[in-house]
């Protein structure tokens, strides 16, 4: 019985023993047994610690059944002795032929991880340069608008920022083409809602007490639309002509003073009206159709001089001319 196991186990644990000695990798011995058992597709097949496995074992298994089959025997050179040699050699020489099978196994199955990891890296590339190419096409189709001048006071280069690729669309260069972030796309509308609401609501003038918190809520998501589109034409040359008022609105109360939009009529339009069309143009790309949702009378926002005809004087430079001059005055600021 024990010379049984042992001719069962011998081979195998030598042939193993050898594959790890002369062939495995590793810093341990759990590390070096897993190289052995493991296709690598990086490496070539004679690194493979498989295969050599699968040579040793049978080779191993051959001369061990081999001994107890020749022991009684003498070597004969002669037609007599290779047919003595066969006959008492059928199951040596069977264990040895399954080198051959088991060898060419390892080997069908080296190549197709192999085709397995070059798909992968491929898919992997195609995929980085799918990213890439969405990401340099947002740029280029801004870049195709080049500079437009609004209301004569203020002229923008659409460009976009880097960042704006990242807020507005979502996955990551190995997922390859990215989807857009439709929450960021409502986001911008409800902040267009709101300077649109603000606007009209400071153009009317009609409740005069009101209309100072209106015209500073929408100077607020103005800027906020600014930042979040990257705007620099706002955000810094608008906000360089306008005005810090020390007052909080109830939008951001965490400020203790809110910067208008430079500090004419113009200018607060304009800064609205590149933001839309900045948006629009954002949602061209991205195959998104905006809803926003305008009312008819709040469209001359949008386009046309009408704006400036609502009242028979500019409620923006009154607010600065009274209300924000007098904010500035109580606090010591010079206007």
């Amino acid at each position: 019985m024990a010379q049984l196991i042992a001719l069962i186990l011998l081979p195998l644990v030598m042939a193993f023993g050898l594959t790890f000695v002369f062939v495995s990798k590793g810093s341990n011995f759990v590390e070096r047994t897993r190289f052995i058992l493991t296709l690598h597709p990086e490496l070539g097949l004679m690194k493979q610690g498989l295969l050599w496995l699968v040579i040793l074992a049978p080779i191993l298994y051959f001369l061990g059944t081999g001994f107890l089959a020749w022991q009684d025997y003498d070597v004969l050179l002669n037609a007599e002795g290779f047919q003595t040699f066969l006959q008492i050699s059928v199951l040596p020489l069977a264990l040895l032929s399954l080198a051959i099978p088991l060898s060419v196994l390892i080997s069908r199955l080296h190549s197709t991880e192999q085709s397995a990891k070059q798909i992968e890296i491929v898919s992997h590339k195609n995929n980085l340069d799918t990213y890439r190419s969405h990401r340099q096409e947002l740029f280029s189709y801004f870049e195709q608008i080049g500079k437009t001048e609004y209301l004569s006071c203020i002229e923008v280069n659409f460009k976009v920022h880097p960042r704006l690729h990242t807020n507005f669309f979502l996955g990551s260069p190995t997922k390859g083409l990215p989807s857009p972030n439709v929450d960021a796309f409502k986001d911008i509308e409800s902040e267009l809602s709101t300077a649109q609401w603000g606007i009209d609501a400071t153009l009317r003038d009609v409740n005069k007490p009101m209309t100072f918190s209106f015209y500073l809520n929408a100077c607020s998501a103005i800027f906020r639309l600014s930042e979040k589109l990257g705007i620099p034409e706002i955000y810094i040359e608008l906000a360089e002509k306008g005005v810090l008022v020390p007052v909080k609105i109830e939008k951001q109360p965490e400020l203790e003073s809110i910067l208008t939009v430079g500090t004419t009529t113009d200018e607060l339009v304009a800064a609205y009206r590149i933001a839309r069309s900045f948006y629009l143009n954002l949602c061209d790309f991205a195959c998104i159709t905006p809803s926003i949702d305008t009312p008819e009378k709040r469209k001359y926002i949008d386009t046309g001089g009408r704006y400036a005809k609502v009242n028979d004087y500019l409620s923006v430079e009154r607010l600065h001319e009274t209300e924000i001059k007098s904010a500035l005055e109580k606090s010591g600021i010079a206007a």
